[in-house]
């Protein structure tokens, strides 16, 4: 079976490898585009507006990139050749008004296009645009009741019935190609019914679901601490639905971890990030941030591109000092989605030449 998910994907790109190998910055391979803070709805467990992470240190809900901007941004990734661009929060990205226009831009440039989304305006020329001509659509949901959905994001009794109305027509489009998943992010209110959104997920026509841990801290500990109570539930859940549900249609991806379990994601050795060289995000805020983890944050940033262009940064001898000295023991001291991938890449570099056929 392919996999959606998966850290090697890195490996299938000879020329970024040869580039990390040599010390030679190249343009990245994939982009994180947020273009807009604004948001729809008023999740509880968002990390860009709980004060408590520090995700929110630079956010700010008004900023938004300008439509001449994003045009520039769409003309230089195509000509830097990026393969691939999520647009994502920050807030929801339909929420953008040049969203189809941004879409269509880049891939007319052969830029393959994601969406990570709330599905609430997943409807019209956007939904059809995407279930033709996106790679993947993943609309995050994270209840399977209307009540549950209103309280946990903040939103009225009848947007539970929207989303799940428009999730079941992009599934349906004749023309689709697009990969549709739902995510769930499992939190202490909505632990009791893991079961009851995956049933729900496959009836409304989705691919897969992506199963994950709400995060409430930066530290391990404290994520421990609040998953523990129903960790083991949770996961029973999972095992029986993958095993009831799963088929040559639809998946269960768990990515429901215990943070006590995955320490080194908090706490790494490694003095240098090469996966900050594959992947970079650009903001809302017309900033420049080394990736997901780490965007809207004063040590993620990489630069503004308010006063030039993005390719004219990525260029720059100051950006490539700054990501070249880029030091994850020191700096990245709390989750990293990239952690798995650079354990491979640093692997990959440092391995003995004399000894590469002893396989």
């Amino acid at each position: 079976m392919n996999e959606l998910y998966n850290n090697a994907k890195i490996f299938h790109f000879r020329d970024k490898l040869a580039s990390l190998a040599t010390g030679r910055l190249t343009s990245p391979i994939h982009i994180r585009l947020k273009p807009t803070n604004r948001c729809n709805h008023r999740c509880g467990y968002c990390c860009y507006r709980n004060k408590s992470l520090f995700l929110s240190e630079l956010m700010h809900e008004r900023d938004e990139i300008p439509h001449e901007k994003m045009e520039e941004i769409i003309a230089d990734l195509g000509r830097m050749g990026v393969k691939a661009v999520t647009f994502s929060g920050g807030g929801e990205p339909l929420c953008y008004p040049h969203i189809v226009e941004s879409i269509r831009g880049l891939l007319a440039q052969r830029v393959k296009v994601a969406l990570l989304t709330n599905g609430a305006l997943l409807a019209g020329d956007v939904a059809e645009l995407l279930a033709e001509h996106g790679a993947w659509v993943r609309v995050s949901m994270d209840a399977a009741d209307p009540e549950s959905y209103a309280r946990a994001r903040g939103v009225g009794p009848r947007e539970f019935a929207r989303v799940c109305e428009n999730v079941r027509r992009f599934a349906g489009t004749p023309a689709r190609k697009c990969v549709l998943g739902l995510n769930l992010i499992v939190t202490r209110e909505n632990s009791g019914s893991v079961r009851a959104f995956l049933e729900q997920a496959k009836d409304m026509g989705a691919d897969h679901v992506k199963v994950s841990g709400a995060v409430v801290s930066t530290r391990p500990d404290e994520n421990t601490a609040y998953l523990a109570p129903f960790f083991e539930a949770v996961k029973q859940q999972i095992r029986e639905a993958a095993a009831r549900l799963s088929d040559a249609r639809f998946s269960v991806v768990d990515k429901f971890h215990m943070p006590v379990s995955a320490l080194e994601a908090y706490e790494r050795a490694y003095t240098r990030c090469p996966f900050a060289q594959c992947l970079a995000v650009i903001a809302a805020d017309q900033n420049v941030y080394t990736c997901q983890d780490k965007a809207y944050t004063r040590s993620g940033l990489l630069g503004s591109i308010r006063t030039c262009s993005f390719r004219e940064l990525w260029n720059s001898e100051r950006l490539h000092r700054r990501l070249f000295a880029l030091d994850p023991s020191r700096e990245c001291r709390h989750h990293c989605v990239a952690h798995a991938k650079n354990l491979a890449l640093l692997d990959y570099m440092e391995a003995d030449a004399e000894h590469l056929d002893f396989v």
